[in-house]
């Protein structure tokens, strides 16, 4: 049979049995836009879980034996982590980098915020080093993310930044200050260290956005309404923080002090926000975070590091690369990726449940295209009777029912996706207008891709094949005489 003439027949008998197609569509649709809208919604909690708050496509790894510690104390020789071990890493398939990060390890506090709150605030100070090339493209502020700290040789006051000058050391120190001069001296980054009287650099902070989350979405949420300084808590985005300033006093803390008692305190700049920075707590750069801990807990406690930060060449490369980690170079995982595994493994199983109930939908659909296309091939016996005789083979029968059925698929798909689609826009206008803000609460709940699409298609007019496979076969075993004699 002719393209044209097959296509013809197909328009034709579409048009004539109109009612019947319609009726066969509505199961089809039903489960596409059931298909689509769990498909959508696995792949956004899925997004929204893996990438936003585990960032699953880094991972951190700590020495078991540091971690139980053995290491370190005579039970385990060894040097645990340190820059032969990132050496090492760095070998392994599919890493993409490796950066080693340490902690403070001596009790500290942070005090500032008057600016914001109106009345400067003191909390606990947990905070950690990294290397500065791993968020140095993430820092929004002019300060950037350097260790200041580090000593600098020099020959004239030329060779040093602004607000230093070249000491009989050879090396870059501080000028001489006072706060009443401070914009004078020091210049517009650096201020006046009143305890040294001296210039100096504030320290870079980086903090995740999962700190801002955490406080937008709990700790604002829950003191708006209540009497004293929580009501009167704003709500923070990063612009408002950026460039942010406080005092961080070394040594000293609300729990304790350090074990010789000695107290420093230095400035600290809010730079920037990275996924890459301690989840609860602020981010240095790494020099920094050496220097202090030689300096408040021994020599020896500069030496190693705690954990190293390792980014995966992709997604699909992370459980590949999370094996070697463990089995080959005995390193541990941090709890943080477990728990992103286990937040993996259940949102791929109900994901898979949802699309298990999308499929169960389509399969009723299949009887129903099914009953309708045998009863159509039974109402068109003498038409398909009448074309055999005249000289339509079997083959051209069956491909005349399957192309019905086909362009009923890609029918009922289509409508189907854009189902899915308007009661995907509808149940986020819902959830943006009816529900709350909290942390990490996203500005959709689905996410499509356009692969989705053609699945969505392609499931419809496979399913539609599959309930009018006994029909097309039906059709072709009608002989033309018992048709036109009405047997």
């Amino acid at each position: 049979m002719k393209l044209g003439k097959y296509r013809a027949l197909v328009g034709q008998s579409l048009r004539r049995h109109r009612g019947h197609f319609m009726v066969s569509s509505v199961g089809v649709i039903i489960g596409v836009a059931t298909l689509m809208l769990f498909t959508g919604l696995g792949s956004g909690v899925r997004q929204t879980v893996l990438e936003d708050v585990f960032v699953i496509g880094q991972l951190e790894v700590v020495d078991p034996a540091a971690r139980a510690g053995l290491r370190g104390g005579g039970l385990l020789g060894g040097a645990g982590l340190d820059d032969r071990r990132v050496e090492e890493i760095l070998e392994l398939p599919g890493a993409a980098a490796a950066f080693p990060k340490m902690k403070l390890t001596f009790p500290s506090r942070a005090s500032g915020g008057g600016g914001l709150l109106g009345r400067d605030l003191g909390i606990e100070f947990i905070g950690d080093g990294v290397p500065p090339n791993l968020i140095e493209e993430e820092v929004k502020d002019a300060l950037g993310f350097e260790d200041y700290g580090a000593p600098v040789e020099c020959s004239a006051d030329e060779d040093c930044r602004e607000g230093l000058r070249c000491g009989d050391e050879g090396i870059c120190e501080g000028k001489s200050c006072r706060p009443a001069n401070e914009d004078e001296v020091c210049g517009e980054i650096a201020y006046c260290n009143r305890d040294r009287g001296q210039c100096a650099y504030p320290i870079p902070i980086l903090v995740s956005p999962q700190v801002l989350e955490i406080y937008n979405g709990s700790v604002h949420t829950a003191l708006r309404d209540s009497q004293g300084i929580g009501g009167r808590l704003p709500r923070l985005t990063e612009e408002m923080l950026i460039g942010f300033e406080f005092d961080i006093i070394f040594g000293e803390s609300f729990m304790g002090r350090a074990a010789d008692r000695r107290v420093q305190r230095e400035r600290g700049r809010l730079v920037g926000f990275s996924d890459r920075a301690i989840q609860m707590g602020a981010t240095m750069p790494l020099g920094y975070v050496i220097r202090l801990n030689e300096e408040f807990s021994g020599e020896s406690a500069g030496d190693t590091y705690h954990s190293i930060l390792v980014e995966a060449e992709s997604n699909d490369a992370v459980a590949g690369l999370a094996q070697l980690l463990q089995e080959e170079m005995g390193l541990e995982l941090s709890d943080r990726h477990q728990q992103a595994e286990r937040a993996g493994l259940l949102i791929l199983l109900l994901t898979l449940l949802f699309n298990l109930i999308a499929l169960v939908i389509l399969a009723v659909a299949a009887l129903n295209i099914t009953h309708s296309f045998s009863m159509m091939v039974m109402e068109r016996r003498q038409e398909i009777g009448l074309m055999r005789a005249l000289g339509a083979k079997r083959r051209d029968i069956q491909a005349l029912v399957v192309g019905e059925a086909t362009v009923v698929g890609l029918f009922a798909g289509a409508v189907g996706i854009g189902v899915g689609l308007g009661i995907a826009w509808g149940v986020d206008r819902l959830f943006d207008t009816q529900v709350g803000h909290f942390p990490f609460k996203p500005e959709t709940l689905f996410a499509f891709s356009p692969w989705m699409f053609g699945l969505g298609l392609g499931v419809a007019v496979v399913f539609c094949w599959i309930g009018a496979l006994l029909p097309a076969l039906r059709a072709g075993r009608v002989e033309p005489s018992a048709a036109l004699s009405g047997r």
